[in-house]
């Protein structure tokens, strides 16, 4: 399951790096990592898997001359993220949370984990772009994009395992 962890890491971060999708929203390139780390780490049970998934992804990115990670200063904060997911991940699994709890608590670790990834946008060179998105801009826009964009990927991960649990229980009742 670690091979799967990294390998959904290495392909995330081929995708970042690969298709522009110039959304202009900002912390939208962690729905594209963090969400499928995030969902091999939930069904492969590997304990560090989303933290593995997570340096995979930047380095990918970095190789390929793409910047999820802002490049080699910013990627101990991409794995910082990965950690704040994987610790939450476990807490779940040791607590045996699904359904509402799951969503809530993957949700509020995501968006906490992108502000997390927010944080490395302060400490780069280049520093912060401007974003305008139907005339909204300024910093407490780019925060809500961040937690926005963590929150949407926690959400979709954990739905993910709740329908697949919900898929496996019809199974064996039948």
């Amino acid at each position: 399951m670690l091979l799967v962890s990294i390998s959904v890491g290495v392909m995330s971060g081929l995708f970042i790096a690969l298709v522009r999708l110039n959304l202009g929203m900002p912390g939208h390139k962690a729905f594209f990592w963090m969400t499928p780390v995030l969902i091999s780490r939930l069904h492969g049970r590997c304990r560090i898997g989303t933290t593995l998934g997570g340096l995979f992804a930047a380095i990918t990115t970095y190789s390929m001359g793409a910047h999820l990670a802002g490049g080699v200063i910013g990627m101990p904060i991409i794995v910082a993220a990965a950690i704040i997911l994987d610790w939450t991940v476990n807490f779940i699994e040791k607590n045996n949370f699904s359904g509402f709890k799951m969503i809530l608590l993957l949700g509020i670790a995501g968006a906490a984990a992108n502000l997390v990834c927010l944080s490395k946008r302060m400490i780069l060179p280049a520093g912060l772009s401007p974003h305008f998105i139907l005339g909204v801009s300024g910093t407490w826009f780019r925060i809500c994009s961040y937690a926005f964009f963590g929150l949407l990927s926690g959400v979709v991960a954990a739905i993910s395992v709740i329908h697949k649990q919900d898929n496996y229980k019809s199974f064996r009742s039948k």
